[in-house]
């Protein structure tokens, strides 16, 4: 009786936190969405036509889109509904790895009950990007770890290796810790081959079409100065690192220290310092520590239960402190309770696509299709575009990206931006334009401030007498402008 009220809690927060989140999508799906339309439309995994950069996260995750797009399927739509279903497989997973470590269906139903309630999940299914399907690998990752069968961690190798930059890295983690939990016996030849098969593949593919062993995005987000990123990625991961610790130090005091669960352990350590290296996220809600959190939950609820008795509670207790920074809080399970959603200013970039989108519209009424424009968010105005794009930030441009100095949002580099004489520019401002009689107002990112302040941009470019209104966190109110080349001749 109590694991089926587990079960069916686990179910019920599943179904109302993914219908809360429902809407939210995020601005950085809309560049693997043009990616995707590109391929399908024969041009090739690439950013605007003929040029060979490699701005997407996840091969794997472009190659569910280039399905879904090639199925005539609204990518919005798509992206939404197989990240909802990664994000149960994320819970069915986290069952199987707690049944496998406890051999107890109500702890495991425990373990599924709790990890239902972690927020990032929810957040992150539907907003397009492939974090839903690398958490569901990561978990499946730590449950073949454990599991009676000593294949399967072969073919969740074979996916986690194309699921992400840092994939490669961990796939190889997990066939030497597969080694360590099944002993030699487990690494038959053709299981590694089918492991890292396909990571090895694709990196012959990137190097042979793209001409960089890394992905464009690896070299846009996590150079720059390592003690800057170890700073930075403490602070992101240490919740999620306490979490482990806590874990760890349970297991062992518990008597859990098999070569199973130490292998767990230790994949999940070597995941999170994944995330510390590379500096953490800009983005909040727990994006990057989403893959770990259900498999730290199942391991939890494992270690609680083989706890003794008395100190049980006190086991509890702790873990519920390390991880609440994680779950909703009750005024959010109040809402998804009554059948409300996520506020559309609560989205990671707020009501900016509706806005960007808009601008798109109008840039496709008043310009021609090979005019390029030069932008700072590379996301869903560039998607909604037939142009040719250049991204200031170097997600999508090699040259800053490999060539400019510093870290995540630090590179610009206005000469070169002014170099490539865009036809439009699309800048950003907290502040309403005209306001103190100033179109464009400093604040909203340096790389946009420095390119304003360049004499040869005062001189050649003027503002589009028109502007879109959005609101992030809070209705803070932010602005969308265009300014337009005046010398068109190239």
């Amino acid at each position: 009786m109590a694991e089926r009220a587990l079960l069916a809690f686990a179910c019920l927060m599943f179904v109302l936190l993914s219908r809360y989140h429902w809407h939210q999508i995020c601005d950085d799906a809309f560049i693997a969405f043009r990616y995707a339309d590109h391929v399908v439309a024969g041009l090739g995994p690439v950013w605007n036509r003929g040029e060979a950069v490699e701005g997407y996260s996840s091969p794997l995750w472009l190659g569910i889109l280039v399905a879904g797009r090639a199925g005539g399927i609204d990518l919005a739509l798509w992206s939404g509904l197989i990240g909802a279903g990664f994000s149960a497989l994320c819970l069915v997973f986290v069952h199987r790895l707690a049944f496998a470590l406890s051999d107890s269906r109500l702890v495991a139903a425990g373990a599924s009950a709790a990890a239902s309630l972690l927020y990032p999940i929810y957040y992150w299914a539907p907003a397009g990007l492939e974090t839903a399907l690398y958490a569901a690998l990561m978990t499946a990752a730590t449950w073949s770890l454990v599991a009676r069968s000593t294949w399967a961690w072969s073919l969740v190798a074979a996916c986690l290796g194309v699921a992400r930059p840092e994939g490669p890295f961990l796939s190889c983690a997990l066939v030497g810790l597969a080694a360590v939990a099944n002993g030699r016996s487990g690494l038959r030849p053709g299981r590694i081959c089918l492991a890292l098969g396909p990571a090895l593949a694709w990196l012959v593919f990137r190097r042979a079409f793209y001409g960089d062993w890394l992905p464009n995005t690896y070299f846009a987000k996590a150079t720059g100065s390592l003690v800057f990123r170890l700073e930075t990625g403490v602070v992101y991961a240490i919740w999620a690192v306490g979490g482990l610790v806590v874990t760890a130090a349970t297991a062992y005091l518990a008597g859990m220290a098999t070569r199973k669960v130490t292998s767990a352990i230790l994949f999940l350590a070597l995941a999170l310092a994944v995330v510390v290296v590379g500096g953490g996220d800009w983005m909040w809600h727990g994006r990057m520590l989403a893959p770990v959190l259900p498999s730290l939950v199942g391991l939890a609820a494992v270690a609680i239960g083989r706890a003794p008795s008395q100190r049980r509670p006190v086991v509890a207790l702790v873990y519920a402190l390390v991880l609440s920074v994680f779950l909703p809080r009750p005024a959010l399970l109040a809402d998804a309770l009554v059948g409300r959603r996520l506020q559309a200013t609560a989205y990671q970039e707020g009501t900016m696509i509706p806005a960007a989108l808009a601008a798109a519209r109008f840039i496709a009424a008043k310009y021609p299709a090979d005019a390029l424009v030069a932008v700072n968010h590379a996301g869903a105005l560039p998607w909604a575009l037939p142009n040719p794009v250049l991204d200031m930030t170097g997600l999508v441009d090699r040259h800053i990206a490999h060539d400019v100095e510093g870290s995540l949002h630090e590179k610009f580099d206005p000469a070169y931006v002014l170099a490539r004489r865009p036809r439009l520019v699309v800048l950003n401002s907290r502040t309403r334009p005209g306001a103190g009689g100033a179109w464009y107002h400093v604040g909203y990112w340096v790389g946009e401030t420095a390119l304003v302040a360049q004499p040869e941009f005062r001189a050649n470019y003027r503002p589009v007498d028109t502007f879109w209104e959005w609101r992030w966190l809070g209705g803070v109110p932010s602005y969308i402008l265009l300014f337009e080349r005046i010398d068109k001749n190239p």
